[in-house]
């Protein structure tokens, strides 16, 4: 659209394209010609009620104009100069032409004296999501998707904790589609693959995990109160841990481990650990990784000592004193061999690292176990 004529155009493009659009969108369309003095005030919700359509449905309306996306849609509207009727009552827009019907917290976040992490708390608490926040874009588009995809978008939305972890097999049990489905699905909401339609999910569920309360678990034959909260902050927890994974940290980790053509190193000091290195010592020989687990503190020194830049070492920790593990991943180093710690950032051994997948620290030893198994199986995944 020209700039420089804003009002102008947005008349004459519903007028022109009148035949294009769908029976919603010209119920949008006549309220913006009837009434331009309300729509040109109106907040996103507000144009979409007078209409009889729903936010999404206005959404769409912007795109068939030709406008970039709802923010330029209402930066459009607000540009027309007409005044509001007297007798029509409207929300004044947010300074700066942004709408908090559909503003993102970024673009909130820009105000004076208004960070983007306070927006997101204040839109949180108000019942509103972040426009980028993927559950958001399943709701908006929801009545949008095929029938098959539409339950994919349900099944989300019931339980997302659920939808975050579960493979694409599980998710298309529960929704009761095709594996094929859920691909298309995750295209749909403009995810790459499945992948990153939990770790998106992951994210959404953590972040909204801090501003509602944990919903108690519904059959009581499940267990004590007690037992049931510890079921819901484990699962809180593991969202957290999720969101904050570095994928980047994971890929180089990989790159790492695919280049070591004479073998990974697994270091753990920890009773509790010995499991998990056991594990992943299995699991990279079935992938065609050699690898060798080391649990005892003198071997670990001596085999530290003895590497090359053709050998990779994992060090595994859940704890944080582990000062042993950090001169074992100095002399690793220092032999010129790459170092993956999965440690708790604040962890010694997490200074001495070439790459950290850093797990969150927790007292309760279940919190940091969870941690370590979930960031094996991405770290798998990766390779």
């Amino acid at each position: 659209m020209n700039k420089g004529n804003l009002a102008v155009d947005i008349v004459y493009q519903i007028q022109f394209l009148q035949g294009t659009f769908s029976r919603q969108e010209k119920k949008v369309g006549k309220v913006i010609l009837e009434n331009p003095a309300f729509a040109s005030a109106a907040t996103l919700e507000q144009l979409a009620a007078r209409a009889g359509v729903s936010t999404a449905t206005v959404a769409i309306f912007a795109k068939s104009l030709g406008c970039q996306d709802i923010n330029d849609f209402m930066t459009h509207m607000r540009a027309q100069h007409s005044p509001p009727a007297s007798n029509t009552l409207v929300s004044k827009p947010v300074p700066g032409g942004t709408d908090i019907a559909f503003a993102s917290a970024t673009s909130l976040g820009k105000l004076p004296g208004v960070s983007a992490e306070m927006m997101r708390r204040f839109a949180k608490s108000i019942g509103y999501e972040d426009i980028g926040d993927i559950i958001y874009q399943i709701r908006a588009q929801q009545n949008q998707l095929s029938q098959q995809e539409s339950k994919v978008a349900q099944a989300i939305l019931d339980d997302v904790a659920f939808a975050s972890s579960a493979t694409i097999e599980q998710l298309a049990s529960q929704a009761g589609v095709s594996p094929a489905t859920i691909t298309r699905f995750a295209k749909s909401m403009g995810c790459d693959d499945i992948r990153d339609l939990r770790m998106k999910l992951a994210q959404a569920s953590a972040v909204g995990s801090q501003y509602m309360a944990a919903q108690p678990v519904k059959s009581a034959a499940l267990g004590s109160e007690s037992w049931q909260q510890n079921i819901i902050q484990r699962q809180q927890q593991a969202n957290r841990q999720l969101a904050a994974f570095d994928e980047q940290a994971f890929l180089q980790a990989a790159a790492t481990i695919s280049a070591a053509i004479k073998g990974v190193y697994i270091f753990s000091a920890e009773s509790r650990c010995t499991l998990f290195a056991s594990e992943l010592q299995s699991r990279l020989l079935r992938a065609g990784h050699p690898a060798y687990a080391f649990h005892d503190a003198e071997l670990m020194r001596l085999s530290a000592t003895g590497l090359t830049a053709q050998q990779a070492v994992l060090i595994l920790s859940v704890g944080t004193e582990n000062q042993g593990l950090a001169e074992i991943a100095r002399l690793a180093v220092s032999s010129g061999a790459q170092v993956i710690a999965i440690v708790p950032e604040n962890s010694p051994a997490a200074a001495r690292a070439s790459t950290l997948l850093a797990i969150e620290e927790s007292p309760q030893q279940a919190f940091g176990s969870s941690g370590m198994l979930m960031a094996i199986d991405l770290l798998l995944d990766k390779l």
